[in-house]
């Protein structure tokens, strides 16, 4: 404990008291933020792994970087949410929100067009255009803007060919990888749409066919080779 103590100076408790205080509104941490607090690169490299383990062992925070271009962090508790009870009042409804956007997408193949999405919703009864009882306002702008900042959901323009108009896609960001699993989304669904586990196990496949195409590949040629073997 006394070696532990010695080595938390200064800056290590500025680094960790900065990315608590920013670990709140979810969205991503920059290297340079951290750079820029405690003189320099070097000094962040140097404290980095330490802080790290802080985060970890004392408040249950893995610091994760960010895949894609510039150094940028995001923090997941160890212990993911196991029901809408753990979160404040104030937590639930964008809970809620983002694991009804996260459930469709995943029953769509991860990969969704934004005005599908909205119908989805609208069905439900929720209009992103208007102000919800339970969700409130500014929905659109929840998950076109904040769900994406916080790393919950990918959004991309693209368009199928030059004769089609661009559309909005989204996909499971970074945080949502991290902080639910497709078992997570399966229970979710089950609740949502009133159906049995069974009834999605063909997109828990196709999931994790997506996640993991060399894999499913070696267990597709092993199936074949076997299939041939029977024949023979």
């Amino acid at each position: 404990m006394a070696e532990e103590e010695q080595r938390i100076d200064s800056r290590v408790s500025i680094m960790v008291n900065f990315i608590l205080c920013h670990s709140a509104n979810k969205v991503p941490i920059k290297y340079s933020d951290l750079s820029s607090i405690v003189d320099g690169k070097h000094e962040v490299n140097k404290r980095l792994p330490f802080v790290t383990e802080l985060l970890e062992q004392r408040y249950g925070m893995k610091l994760v970087q960010l895949e894609g271009a510039g150094k940028r962090y995001i923090t997941v508790a160890e212990a993911p949410v196991c029901s809408i009870h753990e979160l404040t009042t104030n937590q639930r409804p964008q809970f809620t929100l983002i694991s009804i956007v996260l459930t469709y997408i995943f029953l769509r193949s991860n990969r969704l067009e934004e005005e599908k999405l909205y119908n989805m919703l609208d069905e439900m009864g929720v209009n992103v255009q208007e102000e919800h009882g339970y969700f409130g306002d500014n929905i659109r702008k929840l998950i076109e803007d904040t769900f994406v900042k916080q790393q919950y959901l990918k959004r991309e323009r693209s368009q199928l060919s030059s004769n089609d108009d661009p559309k909005n896609y989204y996909s499971w960001g970074q945080r949502a990888k991290l902080e639910f699993t497709y078992e997570n989304i399966v229970q979710f669904a089950c609740k949502l749409l009133d159906k049995d586990e069974e009834f999605f196990e063909q997109h828990l496949m196709t999931a994790y066919a997506a996640d993991n195409p060399e894999l499913m590949y070696q267990q597709s040629m092993s199936t074949s080779v076997n299939d041939n073997s029977n024949i023979g």
